[in-house]
């Protein structure tokens, strides 16, 4: 019975970022957050057993604690954020098409960002006389156009790679602002983050929160 215990009251810390970060940094009340699970998920358990549980998962599943290496990569960062943006989804065909001098220079004018799989083409562009950019690539390509994005461009020291869970962090940090995060790209030193444009306030206090954590 108590092995049950531990796996539901595991289960349910371990998808719930938000606790797993104040369990980390020893921020909540132990009893509180007993009582939370209990009447949230209904755990047919007394108090005391779902403390124990709490207790266990905290001494014997292995958190991720590269905080000190994070917060270096992140105190230097700088971010920035750009609004009316567009994604145009298409079929790979299109490569040729979007590296052309002609469209390049002239109708796009380099300003736009690129994700490239093997079958798809993400291009990411300012909104502006976005139906003159559409036109440039044939129609049967074009799998889908989304319109009101917000890109948020975060540079952060080149250790980043070599630093484990830095982009966990972020990721993480946004969702706690209940933000989705649409796209992202990872180029580092930058990171661009994609989010809704209504959520873009939301999603730069998130990273900014984490950078000004970093500097206290």
């Amino acid at each position: 019975m108590t092995v049950s215990i531990n796996n539901q009251v595991w289960r349910y810390i371990a998808e719930d970022a938000s606790i797993q970060k104040d369990l980390q940094r020893d921020l909540i009340n132990i009893r509180g957050l007993a009582r939370y699970l209990i009447d949230k998920y209904h755990i047919s358990a007394s108090m005391d057993a779902v403390i124990s549980a709490i207790r266990r998962y905290e001494t014997e599943c292995v958190f991720e604690d590269n905080t000190k290496s994070i917060d270096a990569v992140l105190y230097s960062a700088v971010i920035t954020t750009k609004n009316y943006v567009t994604c145009i989804t298409m079929k790979e065909h299109e490569f040729k098409t979007i590296s052309s001098d002609f469209v390049g220079k002239n109708i796009l004018k380099e300003n736009f960002r690129m994700l490239k799989s093997k079958e798809i083409i993400k291009l990411f562009l300012n909104q502006k006389d976005l139906e003159k950019k559409i036109v440039l690539f044939s129609k049967e390509n074009i799998l889908s156009v989304t319109k009101d994005l917000a890109e948020v461009r975060i540079t952060m020291h080149s250790n980043a790679t070599e630093t484990v869970g830095v982009l966990a962090r972020i990721s993480h940090e946004i969702a706690l602002h209940d933000v989705a995060i649409y796209e992202m790209i990872s180029a580092i030193p930058e990171m661009l983050i994609y989010v809704k444009s209504d959520d873009l306030v939301r999603a730069h206090k998130a990273v900014l929160g984490l950078i000004q954590e970093n500097k206290k």
